[in-house]
Formats: structure tokens, C-alpha cells, sequence
């Protein structure tokens, strides 16, 4: 076992990672193109389920951008489906896609959405 851990340790030492795997001399690249803020936006969200159902929703955003944010949502939703979100404060309107669901909670889950085009007036 000895020698197969140091085979290990010699590559991932070549390599300069752990297989792929970013540690803490190497900080993970922020993927967003802005940096969130959090913030208690409400928001109505109006979509299909993936059985093809209509539905309207009202919620409220948590932790948003000028690209897109993090909602939460009771109806299931799809990873690339296309969403229509407005802002009920400034009754803006604005696509936009599912980037992925989060964890779920109290028959909830965290959705982070992404706008089709930049809008950094949706969430004033």
C-alpha cells in the first residue's frame, strides 16, 4: 500500500493538482459573470412543468445579479428550461433559463436562473 501512496503523491506533485480536484493553493474561478448580492426581491414566474403544465408562481429571489439569480420554487421545473420572471416591485419582465436546481426544503427548492440577455435594472 506504501508504494502505490507515494505513486500517488509523485504524479499529483508532477501534475501540480489533486487529480483534478481544486485545493487550497488553488482558489476554484468564479464562474458568474458579476459578483450576487443577496436581497429579498419578490417575483412572479410563469412556466411549464416538465409534464407540460402551465403554471404561475409567486416567490421571491435571494441571491441575485445583473445575469440572472436564485429563486425559490414550489412546481417542478427542468435544468435549460426557459422561465418568464417579473419583478413586482418595478414590474419589469425578463426570460430566462434554469441553470440547475439546488437543495430542496418544505417542499421548496433553490432554482438559479439565468437571464437571456444581461439585465442590471431587473432587481432595482
Amino acid at each position: 500500500m506504501s508504494r502505490i501512496w507515494d505513486s500517488l503523491k509523485d504524479v499529483e506533485s508532477r501534475e501540480g493538482t489533486n487529480r483534478g480536484i481544486p485545493n487550497a493553493t488553488q482558489p476554484t474561478p468564479e464562474r458568474r459573470c458579476a459578483p450576487r448580492s443577496w436581497t429579498f426581491s419578490p417575483v412572479l414566474v410563469y412556466g411549464y412543468t416538465p409534464e407540460n403544465e402551465p403554471f404561475h408562481e409567486g416567490t421571491e429571489a435571494l441571491h441575485v445579479n445583473a445575469g440572472g439569480g436564485l429563486i425559490t420554487l414550489t412546481s417542478g421545473v427542468a435544468e435549460g428550461q426557459t422561465l418568464i420572471l417579473i419583478n413586482k416591485k418595478n414590474e419589469k419582465e425578463e426570460k430566462c433559463r434554469v441553470v440547475c436546481r439546488r437543495s430542496g426544503y418544505l417542499h421548496r427548492t433553490a432554482v438559479a436562473v439565468k437571464f437571456l440577455e444581461p439585465s442590471p435594472d431587473f432587481w432595482r
